[in-house]
């Protein structure tokens, strides 16, 4: 589907950041730091996730969950998300999708199988991993009860309703899948380059998510400054970044970046569209 139908197929949503740090955590084991000690409750990080919950239409309360990270039973039950209607996978890294079986939970209570969409190369990636997913096991236990839909990379597909593009951007040199929801929204994770085919569907957003794991360049996710410059190059509205690791003090940061840019945190909640 062409993604020029998306903004007359994406209803408002609403956005609720369920984890915003990086693959560690925030606080992270071990440490002393004053960010890890800290006594900001912004300074808390989950590993990184957000849900999309529909405000309109005919799948008005639908939530679809972008990545399954290890902290995803604590996340939806702060954030008190009681359903689960779809999954998004960026990648197969642990922090994004090691929370998978808890879907199992949603699985009980709606006596339904829930949609997982990625990649081709994410979905082959999970069924290994998860392999027992989908293998005849003995009774007893549970296990998730997921159906598999490959997607391609610049095909829009609808999901609850809503027009997702999914986009292809840098992790070093591993491919992470991006979702634009729209031509509102985008979520931009584990990310440390942009193609030119990226940036020209990105461009003009009304918020953008981005991800940044430190002040200093890393081989595999953008720098601050990496960040803020790819931020204002695409003309986005209102950025905020996700992936943060112990090197950022909420305050300090938010203090320290442009207009149009602030630091996101867990429990954050927005509405577009």
């Amino acid at each position: 589907m062409s993604s020029a139908l998306s903004a007359s197929l994406s209803p408002p949503l609403q956005i609720t950041f369920l984890g915003t740090g990086t693959s560690t955590g925030v606080p992270s084991i071990g440490c002393t730091c004053a960010v890890c000690r800290s006594s900001d409750p912004r300074n808390k990080r989950l590993r990184p996730s957000i849900s999309v919950k529909v405000l309109a239409g005919e799948f008005t309360g639908a939530t679809i969950l972008v990545d399954t990270t290890p902290d995803m039973r604590t996340q939806v039950l702060r954030a008190g998300i009681t359903r689960l209607d779809a999954v998004l996978i960026t990648h197969t890294h642990a922090d994004h999708i090691f929370g998978m079986d808890d879907i199992r939970q949603f699985n009980f209570h709606q006596k339904q199988r829930i949609p997982v969409y990625g990649t081709p190369t994410t979905l082959d990636y999970l069924c290994r991993v998860f392999s027992y997913c989908f293998t005849q096991t003995q009774e007893g236990g549970g296990k998730p009860q997921i159906d598999l839909n490959p997607i391609a990379i610049g095909e829009s597909f609808i999901v609850c309703g809503v027009t997702v593009t999914p986009l292809t951007v840098l992790h070093g040199t591993f491919p992470v899948t991006a979702f634009k929801f729209g031509d509102h929204f985008a979520y931009v994770t584990d990310v440390s380059a942009i193609p030119e085919e990226t940036q020209s569907l990105l461009t003009g957003l009304e918020t953008l998510v981005l991800g940044t794991v430190r002040y200093d360049p890393h081989p595999t996710h953008f720098g601050l400054h990496q960040a803020v410059e790819a931020a204002q190059g695409l003309g986005v509205r209102q950025t905020y970044f996700t992936h943060l690791s112990h090197h950022f003090d909420h305050a300090t940061l938010q203090s320290e970046l442009p207009s149009g840019i602030a630091p996101a945190y867990d429990g954050l909640q927005l509405t577009v569209g």
